[in-house]
């Protein structure tokens, strides 16, 4: 005769447990609940026990009724684990045996000749010039087609510029991203397609509510990537470079005002037509045949540049140069210049504020003495040139 074997306490202890659990569905099934909330319930219990779970799948063979089988058959959906689902297997077999029967759901066939799931579409932003424009590049993959590449040149005052919806083979389209549109100084970098085509949609709203026409195609690209959603309202530095890293940062915004030795910066400007009342101000006040005292003449040119700072940077242009700070702080980055990355994101989180009366933005601050003096030299110049001309004696 063999030796009985002695039961584990542990395992003891979990045939109680799941007893008690059986014992609970009889009574949810006597009181018609569905199969769908017994199963809730008994989630909870092996959520928190996983031990229970084979146990209760077993016992369940005491309780043969059709909704007992349509419970086995919802926990089989949602468990993944090879010993669970051969033991309900069991358990539904069990069932039939005891004359049980059940609707059971017919499996979908799998389509043999189903088109691969595309893969995710791959962006290009391009840096921002001096008017706001930029390059975006968007390749959406089709399966068994190659790319469908919709390429576009979007301003951030006028909407989209340039649109062009075009197939390309993957070769052909890695040979035109580097041949055809990357420079040293306009470089073209990598971003989340999603992020590409939220930018492209921001861009495609501006050009309605400035009531122009969309570009031919741009309503078919716009059906292309209808499923494809950009999540986060935040620009894109954002993900790499955290707010409170750089946000109240001394060091860092002194700093921004250096970024105007580099490209793109080095070529950003105010419009003339907008300085061009502050520089004649300032070519009068130093030509001016009153004699000033120095300090009279510097209180008189800093008057005009705080005039001109107010006038020319209200809170919706504040904005506009923010977002271009935060743009081009992703470029920067991607094309590893992260101290400079940093001081144009410090620089551009200044601007959520207005200007302090002591020290303002001193990137935005660089930007507009640049943009008088640009046009106050150029007058210099014309006068220069005027005098050269005067003193020509025709023949």
């Amino acid at each position: 005769m063999t030796k009985k074997q002695k039961k584990h306490p542990v395992d003891s202890e979990c045939g109680k447990k799941a007893e008690q659990i059986i014992q609970e569905i009889e009574t949810a099934q006597s009181q018609k609940l569905s199969a769908d909330d017994i199963l809730v319930k008994i989630n909870e219990y092996l959520r928190q026990e996983p031990c229970l779970t084979i146990h209760v799948i077993d016992s369940l063979v005491k309780i043969p009724t059709p909704e007992t089988a349509q419970l086995l058959v919802g926990m089989m959906e949602k468990m993944d684990e090879k010993q669970v689902i051969k033991s309900i297997k069991r358990t539904l077999y069990k069932l039939k045996q005891k004359g049980v029967k059940w609707e059971e759901k017919a499996q979908k066939k799998a389509d043999i000749l189903k088109p691969p799931k595309p893969d995710e579409p791959k962006g290009y932003l391009g840096s921002i010039d001096a008017t706001g424009s930029r390059i975006i590049v968007i390749g959406k993959p089709q399966p068994l087609r190659g790319l469908l590449v919709i390429f576009s040149i979007v301003n951030d005052l006028e909407g989209i510029q340039e649109f062009n919806l075009k197939g390309f083979t993957k070769k052909s389209f890695n040979e035109f991203m580097k041949d055809s549109l990357a420079s040293a100084e306009f470089p073209i970098v990598v971003a989340p397609g999603a992020y590409c085509i939220h930018l492209l949609k921001e861009a495609a709203s501006l050009t309605q509510n400035l009531s122009k026409q969309l570009p031919q195609g741009y309503h078919d690209a716009e059906r292309e990537c209808k499923d494809i959603v950009w999540d986060y309202p935040a620009p894109l530095i954002y993900q790499h470079i955290k707010e409170d890293k750089v946000k109240d940062s001394a060091h860092l915004l002194k700093e921004s005002i250096n970024l105007h030795k580099i490209m793109p910066f080095a070529t950003w400007h105010i419009p003339a037509a907008e300085v061009e009342k502050y520089a004649t101000l300032i070519n009068e006040t130093q030509t001016s045949k009153i004699v000033l005292r120095p300090d009279q003449k510097e209180a008189r040119l800093n008057a005009i540049y705080r005039d001109a700072l107010d006038d020319l940077f209200p809170e919706e242009k504040r904005f506009l140069w923010k977002r271009r700070l935060e743009e081009v702080a992703y470029i920067l980055l991607k094309t590893g210049m992260e101290n400079e990355a940093r001081a144009a994101l410090s620089a551009a989180i200044d601007l959520n504020n207005p200007f302090s009366p002591i020290e303002p933005n001193p990137f935005i601050w660089n930007l507009l003495l640049k943009s008088i003096y640009s046009l106050v030299q150029v007058d210099h110049e014309k006068k220069e040139e005027e005098k050269k001309t005067s003193l020509i004696v025709p023949p």
